[in-house]
């Protein structure tokens, strides 16, 4: 999870939690401490859509389809989230609704902060993920290749949900759009707000579960995240030159059999 993602193995568990908090909403930390709680692998979608098998990342743009049924849907958001007993981040969260819907007996929980210190962070992943170059650099690499279409696909889906174009989303206001969806996506009984700055208190107070002896886990998203983005565009960049050695070998192999043949 981070930059690891948790697999399940037993696919009969159902969703238990439905993290419903934007990214940069300390989601990371909040994976981690619902897997100590709750003792089963969680789904931090933003790294599983990153580093999962493809043939997960094809579900997941399926999903974000808007010309997929909504029983199809329905059914792929099963198997996504098959095995899980929570789900945190992107892109499960611009299906808060659906999920809700599927998993009944799941709490609502949506990660939070201070909006002005929210953005700042954000806008950092934006930058970086709204690159041009990316469809390019990582077209050679499996998973990664996938990229564009789930980020633009992503950012279709929130237009529909927000109701708004995006260029009305760039800005500390984007997180209130968000959480007023959630707002009106879930029955109040079944949602809750939670800023992991408050520790394992308020948290084990909604799972009803004891407060572990240990320490709340705290990893900044934000490092954490730009780690991640250095670390796979030098593995493309690596895949890139790979590849060009391997076409200049061919060619200069080729050229040489050619001049020795004449």
């Amino acid at each position: 999870m981070g930059q690891a993602p948790s697999i399940p193995t037993d696919l009969s568990q159902e969703l238990l939690v439905i993290g419903a908090g934007f990214s940069r909403t300390g989601t990371v930390s909040f994976a981690l401490a619902l897997e100590k709680l709750l003792k089963r692998p969680v789904c931090h979608s933003g790294t599983a859509i990153l580093l999962r098998e493809e043939s997960y990342v094809r579900k997941w743009i399926s999903i974000l389809n808007p010309k997929v049924s909504d029983e199809s849907r329905r059914k792929e958001l099963k198997e996504v989230t098959a095995g899980y007993v929570a789900t945190t981040d992107t892109p499960a969260i611009a299906f808060t609704k659906e999920l809700a819907e599927l998993y009944p007996n799941a709490v609502v929980i949506c990660s939070t902060r201070e909006k002005n210190d929210w953005y700042k962070s954000a806008s950092a992943l934006f930058q970086n993920t709204g690159l041009w170059w990316l469809d390019i650099m990582f077209y050679p690499m499996p998973t990664l290749r996938w990229f564009g279409r789930w980020r633009d696909g992503m950012g279709a889906r929130l237009e529909r949900i927000y109701g708004v174009p995006k260029s009305e989303m760039d800005g500390p206001q984007l997180l209130t759009m968000h959480e007023e969806y959630v707002k009106q996506s879930v029955p109040p009984e079944r949602l809750f707000f939670f800023n992991v700055k408050d520790g394992w208190e308020p948290l084990c107070k909604i799972l009803n579960c004891p407060v572990p002896d240990e320490p709340f886990p705290r990893v900044n998203d934000g490092k954490s995240m730009q780690d991640f983005f250095e670390k796979i565009v030098k593995a493309a960049i690596l895949r890139w030159l790979q590849i060009f050695s391997m076409i200049a070998i061919v060619a200069f192999t080729s050229l040489y059999l050619w001049r020795s043949g004449r």
